[in-house]
């Protein structure tokens, strides 16, 4: 988003990339199709970009399989999109794309005045039966693996290796893989260190980014999120170390309102992927939201509470943050405590033979009756 330039009168400037509109001028009259178009507008723009993106891919996948079925793709019938999930679910989609897919429905029906037949207590049912299915099969939702600050620092010491960034492609020149590692750890530290969603990172513009004269410290500023829609904004510090990989990336004709990192959300994911295996780094379930994970494993062990670690992460509630952390904390829950106070057994005879030391000796043992 550009700073401190001058909308033209009767423009409203995007945000982050969006259509522009304009607005009609304050005394004139407005048709019944400028209302509508307005109308139609201010309800689009209570979603997401990410959010239409991921409906229209759910409501596609019920149309092509309604027209395939020679069925009504809308209004739907509760039956017909019963034997549509039950059809996704037999071709391997987990029940986080079920709900997602059929939260496209939900939002398809809701401008009809009829009971909304994608939330029909059958189809409700079904769902629920199918994520139980899952879990007994062992389909459970997965945590990107964590790439913590120590992960990090491994990236650094492998990143400025040449490689090839495609499979049989060409080896990078050295001042190629010069310029591929100072971005790819700019961009991996400071998604450590401010907790960044892959959409925050990349909706990020120089003119977000504050550092201190002697680039030993600096802010972030996220001016939306997931959680915050309505652009209330938060603000995350930056280690030195960030500061100055940022500074490296940083054109000098750099305008305040060009993004930082001019990528794809899966160009992000392969970058980041593909550092943690040049880093020697198990990269099955790295993803671009690995370094968040990571920033709040390391506050965790940290021994940040909750309510700082939530402030850190932008997070609403405390159970979405425990997710993050769950294989961390299991160690420091009264459990987790009980059981490294113990002492630990001793190993039995090399024989297999099983000695008991029992006071006064098998005498002492009760007489059966």
């Amino acid at each position: 988003m550009k700073t401190n330039v001058a909308c033209p009168v009767g423009a409203i400037r995007p945000v982050n990339g969006g259509p522009t509109h304009t607005a009609p001028d304050a005394g004139a009259d407005l048709t019944a199709e400028a209302i509508d178009q307005l109308i139609a507008q201010g309800k689009a723009a209570a979603l997401a970009a990410n959010t239409l993106k991921t409906y229209k891919t759910g409501w596609r996948s019920w149309a092509r399989w309604a027209v395939a079925h020679h069925l009504p793709a809308f209004p739907a019938a509760s039956n017909h999109l019963q034997a549509w999930l039950a059809t996704l679910s037999s071709q391997g989609k987990k029940p986080t794309t079920l709900n997602t897919y059929l939260a496209a429905v939900v939002h398809k029906h809701r401008s009809r005045p009829e009971p909304n037949p994608a939330q029909h207590p059958q189809v409700r049912l079904l769902l629920s039966g199918l994520a139980r299915q899952a879990a007994d099969q062992g389909i459970t939702p997965e945590q990107a693996a964590p790439l913590r600050w120590k992960h990090v620092q491994r990236i650094v010491e492998t990143a400025y290796r040449p490689r090839h960034n495609q499979p049989g492609g060409r080896l990078e020149t050295p001042r190629q893989a010069q310029e591929r590692a100072e971005a790819d750890i700019a961009m991996i530290a400071l998604a450590h260190d401010a907790a960044l969603r892959c959409c925050e990172l990349l909706a990020l513009t120089w003119a977000d980014i504050e550092l201190s004269e002697d680039r030993a410290s600096g802010l972030v500023r996220i001016r939306r999120s997931k959680t915050d829609q309505y652009g209330k904004g938060a603000v995350a510090p930056i280690s030195e170390f960030t500061a100055q990989a940022l500074s490296r990336i940083r054109p000098a004709d750099a305008d305040p309102g060009d993004r930082i990192f001019n990528l794809s959300p899966n160009t992000v994911t392969r970058r980041i992927k593909a550092a943690a295996e040049a880093a020697d780094i198990n990269f099955a379930n790295i993803s671009s939201h690995s370094p968040r994970v990571g920033m709040a494993q390391d506050l965790a062990a940290h021994g940040i509470h909750m309510p700082g670690l939530m402030l850190a992460g932008r997070w609403k509630t405390p159970e979405t943050a425990a997710r993050y952390i769950q294989d961390l904390i299991a160690h420091h829950t009264p459990a987790g405590q009980y059981l490294k106070s113990q002492r630990h057994p001793t190993q039995p005879p090399p024989t297999g033979e099983l000695t008991l030391n029992i006071p006064g000796g098998l005498e002492a043992l009760p007489k059966p009756a």
